[in-house]
């Protein structure tokens, strides 16, 4: 038996039979209700304690050892099914394999199993009030203090920090260098003494984005990951793999941020449209089955141990970020004035006008698709790089 066919077994003999028939039927809506129901959470806990969750990882750390192929194989499966939820990726997909490369023994030990068996949720302490697209420019402080760093400054824009156990900061160890040289990374416990969170109420009314205020917080160096000084590394490294899992290998099918995909699209209204409208519908199509062949070509790279495309020029993430905000204005365009003055009542509109004010962001988080076309201008086209005047002067100069 493949890992594929145990694994829906599993599923088929762990789920309640509606929630199998709507996975056999594609059947998004009730599939979204099943993620969000009582039973979702005793489900992840069930996959993730088999490896399934992070099927990619070695058994030691809660994995199962697949193969790359297989693991895509899975994590398709997990989506398909939808069992798990960003909350969970941000530790399996982005952080989880940084934590993997870059942390001591003793730390992959003790971080690596709860996020595997999905018991710590993690978030990202990067972006900050004025170091955004130029994430370099981090203003956050990490003196070291004897076999420990306390670290001060605020964070921005931390998806799921409500919720999350721990969190990875980039941080500014060394201002006497230039400012990619003098960052550190450490993961740091969201319950300590000095960390506050705040929420920031988004176009839905929802607030998934929190600031993060760190005041004189504790950090043991056990936790810092990768070499004081090699934290541009680190985080380019989690940048990459959070790219991976929203638009690389094994990536989340387009639309699924908000639960629904050109498939919903073509079985509400597909016999109901024009010439013209039906031409945008298989536009939108077209590209989607772009973005999934871009996963698949990327997954068989890796495999064949050629690394990124390019040089990791994020072609696919741009395109999967543009193409869902093009899929979320076809819904709402298809649904005339009932986008517009909705029935209270109507669920189903509801979620349209919600799906299309959610995604706007999508162009932005992960990179902002005007950085990423200077990443794709400068690595994939060999274009000069852009001038940044303060890049190789020391931080302490840049900011006096």
């Amino acid at each position: 038996m493949s890992a594929l066919e145990e694994f829906r077994t599993l599923l088929a003999s762990s789920l309640p039979d509606d929630w199998v028939r709507a996975a056999a039927e594609d059947d998004i809506a009730t599939l979204e209700k099943f993620n969000q129901g009582p039973d979702a959470a005793a489900v992840v806990r069930k996959v993730a304690a088999e490896g399934w969750l992070t099927p990619e990882w070695p058994v030691a750390y809660g994995g199962r050892e697949l193969d790359t192929e297989d693991a895509v194989r899975i994590r398709t499966e997990l989506r398909r099914w939808r069992i798990g939820n960003v909350r969970s990726a941000i530790g399996t997909a982005w952080v989880g394999p940084a934590i993997l490369k870059f942390a001591a023994p003793d730390a992959k030990t003790r971080l690596l199993p709860p996020i595997a068996r999905n018991e710590a949720l993690w978030c990202q302490l990067f972006s900050e009030p004025e170091a955004g697209s130029d994430l370099a420019a981090v203003r956050t402080r990490a003196r070291r203090d004897g076999d420990r760093w306390l670290v001060s400054g605020t964070k921005i824009w931390t998806s799921r920090a409500d919720v999350a156990q721990w969190g990875l900061a980039l941080c500014r160890t060394d201002p006497t260098v230039s400012k990619h040289a003098g960052l550190t990374a450490f993961c740091i416990d969201m319950k300590a003494a000095g960390v506050s969170v705040s929420p920031i109420r988004q176009l839905t009314g929802d607030h998934e984005f929190f600031e993060v205020v760190l005041d004189n917080v504790a950090v043991d160096d056990s936790l810092r990951l990768g070499a004081p000084g090699a934290g541009w590394e680190v985080v380019r490294a989690v940048l990459a793999f959070e790219r991976s899992a929203g638009s690389g290998v094994g990536a989340a099918p387009p639309g699924s941020v908000v639960g629904r995909g050109v498939q919903e699209a073509v079985a509400r209204f597909g016999d109901q449209l024009d010439a013209g409208r039906l031409d945008e519908l298989v536009r939108v199509y077209v590209e989607s089955r772009v973005v999934e062949l871009n996963n698949l070509r990327a997954a068989v790279e890796r495999r064949a141990g050629r690394g990124p495309i390019r040089r990791g020029a994020p072609f696919n993430k741009i395109l999967q970020a543009e193409h869902t905000k093009r899929l979320q204005q076809l819904f709402v365009d298809l649904a005339g004035m009932d986008a517009v003055a909705r029935d209270p009542e109507d669920d189903w509109t509801a979620h349209n006008v919600w799906a299309y004010l959610r995604v706007q962001a999508k162009t932005i988080a992960g990179g902002t698709s005007e950085v990423l076309r200077n990443q794709v201008a400068e690595r994939a086209l060999g274009l000069p790089r852009e001038e940044d005047p303060s890049r190789h002067r020391p931080w302490q100069e840049v900011n006096q």
